[in-house]
């Protein structure tokens, strides 16, 4: 087993220090495929986790081909901080998220230097991971294609994101600019903002194993089994709040509810005595909600899938 660790200079402060993206790259005795898999292009989504735990465990179990892996693929991101809450959404400079600059500039804006590196590593690969957390939510995929339906089956989430439309927000992420260049791409929500599960962890990196094991990189015995029910849905629905306060969850994360259901209950902040149910008006599965339980007026809370949108792989 070889490995490397290298910097990738992108620039500097302005006090003079080092923007660099720092890589590590994990190669196998044998020939064989070449993963890309990175993480952090927001601040404050936390995947660093599982590349800890699948660098790891490729240290001692990769049989064949290279992984290059990418912890902190936007160091400008996680300097974006107040308080406790790192913020790192939108480039600062352009307003722009910072997940919108791909394929990149060598000579353009820090974000649009940070996207040309990295997408100069990706399209050297068989398969580009691209990994993010989502508000408050379970692990799913969203990809872009149904060609990639066999790998988002491998992965084995319960609920998986069917993206196949570029609008004004999601042109330039990082599929935007692998999808032409021919390269099987998956963005990965890893779980919620900020967070450490240990149980959602094991399941993200069970579906990065099944992935590897399908690329003949790993022994096929060294990836769990993939769970029975995989679903994926083309659209989704998202419900606004009908007046500012507080809101409780009355209905589990990825849980199914029925017509009928109290999804949850909105607490104005104009009446302390008031409380405004929210009554789901079909069946359906709530897949993420906001990551607070503080609303202004026409904020959104969840997001959910109608049951009949639902198609099962």
């Amino acid at each position: 087993m070889h490995s490397v660790k290298n910097r990738i200079s992108i620039g500097e402060t302005i006090a003079g220090n080092p923007i660099d993206i720092v890589t590590y790259t994990l190669s196998a005795g044998a020939k064989g495929k070449r993963l890309h898999i990175q993480s952090g292009m927001h601040g404050g989504e936390i995947t660093y986790w599982v590349q800890h735990r699948l660098y790891k465990f490729l240290q001692e179990n990769l049989k064949a081909g290279e992984v290059v892996f990418i912890p902190c693929a936007n160091p400008a991101s996680w300097d974006q901080r107040s308080y406790f809450y790192t913020f790192g959404k939108f480039d600062l400079y352009d307003g722009k998220d910072c997940n919108s600059h791909f394929p990149g500039k060598a000579e353009g804006t820090l974000h649009q230097r940070i996207a040309h590196e990295l997408f100069t590593l990706a399209k050297q690969c068989d398969l580009g991971l691209d990994l993010h957390t989502a508000r408050a939510s379970k692990p799913y995929v969203i990809f872009t294609k149904e060609a990639y339906l066999p790998l988002v089956r491998d992965v084995g989430f319960k609920y998986n994101y069917m993206d196949d439309v570029v609008t004004p927000e999601t042109a330039g992420s990082f599929d935007y600019a692998m999808d032409p260049a021919g390269i099987d791409n998956l963005c990965i929500e890893c779980g919620s903002h900020d967070e450490h599960n240990a149980a959602k962890i094991e399941e993200v990196l069970g579906g990065i194993l099944r992935l590897l094991a399908r690329l003949d990189m790993i022994d096929k015995n060294l990836a769990p089994p993939a769970p029975a029910d995989c679903y994926y849905f083309r659209d989704h629905k998202k419900i606004l709040t009908r007046a500012a306060g507080f809101v409780r969850y009355d209905v589990k994360m990825g849980a199914n509810f029925k017509k009928g259901d109290t999804l949850f209950t909105l607490h104005p902040s104009r009446d302390l005595g008031e409380e405004m149910p929210e009554i789901a008006t079909e069946d359906g599965v709530m897949y993420k909600h906001a990551p607070t339980h503080i609303y202004r007026l026409g904020d959104e809370t969840l997001h959910y899938v109608p049951k009949e949108w639902l198609v099962k792989l």
